[in-house]
């Protein structure tokens, strides 16, 4: 069976957050070494450049999580279902605090750290929504 035309554009729109902001970031990593080599300054430049489709596709997922969660029988889901959405969430909250500290800091461990954080944070909410996924 098809989905209906606003299932199909909510996922829709979920899946292209979810692919800008988790693999725009396994891209940018991919290509801060050579860009940096380039320019260390330019480095800069694609973050902010990556920021400015980044944050929108972030604020995307947050909605659009709440809609899909809004379209689920949550009384029909198993505990174990509900124990797994929970841990999402969490996750999800990691994913996007440890983005926000990763643009501000200013040293180059705490610049590793909180991207490594948001980038395996972010893959792992991806991974979560799989197995979610009915």
């Amino acid at each position: 069976m098809l989905a209906s035309a606003i299932d199909g554009i909510r996922l829709s729109l979920h899946v292209l957050a979810a692919a800008i902001w988790v693999g725009g970031q396994i891209t940018l990593a991919g290509l801060v070494p050579s860009i940096r080599r380039l320019s260390p300054e330019a480095t800069k430049a694609a973050a902010n450049a990556f920021a400015r489709l980044s944050w929108p596709a972030f604020a995307v997922l947050v909605l659009t999580g709440f809609w899909n969660l809004g379209a689920i029988n949550m009384s029909s889901q198993s505990t174990a279902w509900k124990i797994v959405l929970g841990v999402k969430i969490a996750v999800v909250v990691i994913s996007g605090l440890s983005a926000y500290l990763h643009t501000k800091a200013k040293s180059t461990v705490g610049l590793a750290l909180w991207g490594s954080i948001a980038g395996v944070s972010a893959v792992a909410t991806l991974v979560i929504g799989v197995f979610l996924a009915n």
